[in-house]
């Protein structure tokens, strides 16, 4: 076996299908379309039989879990080089990544850490005196995007590399929308940082002047029941749609059935769902929280708003209800931003990153 051809991925595993286990998938295939030897190991691995009890007892089925999956991390380790592994900073970093981390360490592996998450900052500004000196031991540190590069810079003076996520053009058909039906989707978690509520307040007053509006919620999450209140309790039940966690293949069908993505994410890095829209033609409507604005320019290639102004969302929402071209010129745009996240442009970054000795 080639070693330095051989990588493990490690990254969490659908379900559920989040952001880093879409893009750990659509990696994972590239390589191996590039002749790499690809194991993956899941941070959320399934309980091997006998020891699906401990799925009933919270904490203890954590701990469980992750004494699976070091020992999985482990074994595979002697079979590989190096890893690349996706993370994000939250309370995952200590309890998943940060273990992981001195174990590749002491194994002398070549560590690639892709790091994630809007949050990052506000991670490193209380956390950076305990993670800096592992982080600063990595072979590299990948972002997906400035607005994480910069924090890094700024909060840690560490140098990271930009490699996008991967947007697979393959799975989405650009729909050219000459009219646009008041069909709002929105395709995040159901968890506070991504702030459903807000979009339902903002949809609410686009049904005012749209009475047949319709929203899809897309996503699972511990929220889904607050959620559905909201709803009934603002009398709209009839114009949502809540269609909890699905594939990645089946929301390629999902974004055409509408016609506008709109996000209202007070937390964000550079979020998958906006380049799906791009991908699928849809106008993109959001807050400019985050990392957002790096990808999203106001008026070029999407609409902006503050953090938790439903107001200006439904307002920009109408502007294109009411204004079908300039839906059309800022859906144009985003197809044209999006091309900056396909494979062609990341390999010429990351084949060499990861090739190099």
């Amino acid at each position: 076996m080639n070693l330095n051809k051989s990588i493990c991925i490690v990254s969490p595993a659908p379900p559920p299908f989040g952001g880093m286990a879409v893009q750990a998938e659509k990696l994972a295939e590239l390589l191996e379309k590039e002749g790499f030897n690809v194991l993956r190991v899941a941070t959320n691995p399934e309980l091997p039989n006998g020891m699906h009890f401990f799925s009933k007892l919270p904490f203890v089925r954590t701990i469980v879990r992750q004494i699976v999956f070091l020992i999985n991390l482990n074994t595979v380790l002697s079979q590989v080089s190096s890893v690349y592994f996706l993370t994000g900073f939250f309370n995952f970093f200590f309890w998943v990544t940060y273990p992981a981390l001195l174990l590749m360490l002491v194994k002398r592996k070549k560590i690639i850490l892709s790091s994630r998450g809007g949050g990052a900052r506000l991670f490193f500004n209380k956390y950076g005196f305990l993670i800096k000196p592992v982080l600063k031991r990595l072979y590299a540190i990948t972002v997906p995007s400035g607005f994480l590069k910069s924090a890094f810079k700024e909060e840690l003076n560490i140098e990271t590399i930009v490699v996008p996520n991967i947007a697979d053009l393959k799975q989405f058909k650009f729909v050219r929308r000459e009219k646009y039906r008041p069909r709002l989707i929105v395709t995040r978690s159901l968890e506070e940082i991504y702030d459903i509520p807000t979009v339902i307040r903002a949809f609410y007053k686009i049904l005012k002047k749209h009475p047949n509006a319709h929203l899809g919620v897309v996503g699972g999450g511990s929220l889904r029941e607050l959620l559905e209140k909201q709803v009934m309790d603002m009398g709209i039940e009839n114009h949502v749609n809540f269609y909890g966690e699905v594939t990645h293949k089946k929301i390629c069908s999902l974004y055409n059935q509408y016609d506008i993505f709109i996000n209202a994410s007070t937390v964000d890095n550079l979020p998958g769902s906006i380049l799906e829209a791009f991908a699928a033609g849809l106008p993109v409507i959001s807050t400019r929280a985050g990392g957002i604005p790096f990808m999203v320019v106001h008026g070029e290639n999407g609409l902006l708003s503050d953090i938790g102004d439903d107001k200006t969302l439904a307002e920009n929402t109408l502007q294109i209800l009411g204004h079908p071209e300039k839906g059309m010129a800022l859906a144009m745009k985003g197809y044209v931003e999006l091309q900056k996240y396909t494979w062609p442009y990341i390999r010429s970054v990351l084949i060499p990153l990861l090739a190099r000795e």
